[in-house]
């Protein structure tokens, strides 16, 4: 007990790493398999291939998205700011007609506009009398007080009238959007620290791979010893139930992000690399994925493309939200049936407990979990009959 407290404590800063390298390495034995056939039964070289091919498949997107993401940050950013300096000072007719809300949406929004040009007009007199400055400087004359005095004022949109209660509107502006920068600032420390942890369980997952058949013998050999003659039954059972969790949750998570992508590039949405990255990792999260493809949507119909915004909506309903309802199922059901709020529950549970990669790893150990106890829980005759029943069908 005290080697085994000790080890813990040596491995626990690998403690995730070492478990999500294990899903893997489970998940790509075929693989390795294989390759040892065509390398002539060198499973080292076997190893190394499959490893090398899944860290290209697993950093090599992230590697270029993250390029990328500049510069579609930079467009959405872009895009918001048209949209925020163009929307009309009056509110659409049918906005008023809605019902219980629509008054008071109208009075905001005219609120909103009158900030935004107070905003705007503040911003354009400090940036003429900063030209102003500049142009007297390098005519070698003295600039006038006022100039000075409007130039260095901060122009900062907490800093609107007190005394009008439409400030309130760009005060909060500026305070989403403060923290939005911290938001982001987070963001990337947790997708830095997720993308270090995937690199060292693909790393790990060499070794796994390449003593694979010697770690399999010993699994099985421990197993009965703790289970008896039913623990290679529960070793299949949570085999098969970690191949289906995560072939459910990666490929549909893969296959919702590419049909988001395409969709909005399709459509001209700005940021759609962006936005489809986005989509993977809510797409982790079942009937989330809506979170990303409605808002845009509804920019559309902001920018006066009733048409692409149409396609957008229906192309997020029937393509991006029908894939989750159909392809998750379908491959989580090849291994086990799981529960749908065990899901739910590991992937919130396991982000907080293990970081990005416990979006994949917390509902996996929860499936796999909660297989073993409904085998272990369930009547051995009757278990009996229904593997016979299942076995003649």
């Amino acid at each position: 007990m005290l080697l085994l407290v000790g080890c813990v404590a040596v491995l626990r800063p690998f403690l995730s790493a070492l478990m999500w390298a294990m899903v893997l390495a489970f998940c790509l034995f075929p693989l390795q398999r294989r390759f040892t056939i065509w390398f002539r039964g060198s499973r080292t070289l076997a190893a190394c291939f499959v490893t090398l091919t899944i860290t290209l498949i697993l950093a090599g997107p992230v590697i270029l998205i993250g390029l990328r993401l500049v510069e579609d940050g930079k467009a959405l950013a872009g895009a918001t700011k048209k949209w925020f300096l163009s929307a009309p000072d009056e509110p659409p007719k049918w906005i008023r007609q809605l019902p219980i809300a629509g008054e008071e949406i109208a009075s905001y929004w005219k609120e909103f506009s009158e900030d935004r040009n107070r905003w705007i007009d503040d911003v354009e007199r400090a940036s003429e009398a900063t030209a102003r400055v500049k142009k007297k400087e390098e005519d070698q004359t003295t600039p006038s007080d006022e100039d000075v005095s409007v130039m260095e004022t901060p122009v900062d949109v907490n800093a609107a009238d007190e005394k009008t209660d439409s400030s309130k509107l760009v005060t909060l502006l500026g305070q989403t959007l403060g923290m939005a920068r911290k938001g982001l600032v987070v963001v990337g420390i947790a997708m830095g620290k997720g993308v270090s942890q995937v690199m060292m369980s693909a790393f790990l997952a060499f070794f796994l791979l390449r003593d694979a058949a010697l770690l399999s013998d010993r699994l099985q050999v421990g197993v009965e010893r703790l289970a008896g003659g039913r623990g290679r039954h529960l070793l299949k059972v949570a085999g098969n139930t970690v191949r289906g969790v995560v072939y459910g949750i990666l490929g549909t998570a893969m296959a919702q992000a590419i049909l988001a992508g395409l969709g909005f590039w399709i459509a001209d949405v700005p940021g759609a690399i962006l936005l489809g990255v986005l989509t993977f990792f809510f797409a982790v999260v079942p009937f989330a994925p809506p979170m990303v493809w409605v808002p845009a949507t509804c920019w559309l119909f902001a920018q006066n493309r009733p048409g692409w915004g149409l396609f957008m909506l229906l192309w997020g309903f029937f393509g991006i939200s029908s894939v989750d309802n159909v392809l998750r199922p379908y491959l989580i059901s090849q291994g086990s049936k799981t529960p749908f709020v065990l899901i739910f529950l590991g992937v919130i549970g396991g982000a907080f407990a293990f970081g990005l990669v416990g979006l994949f790893l917390g509902p996996t150990l929860l499936a796999v979990a909660y297989r073993l106890v409904d085998e272990w829980s369930t009547n051995p005759v009757l278990a009996g009959d229904r593997e016979t029943q299942s076995y003649q069908i």
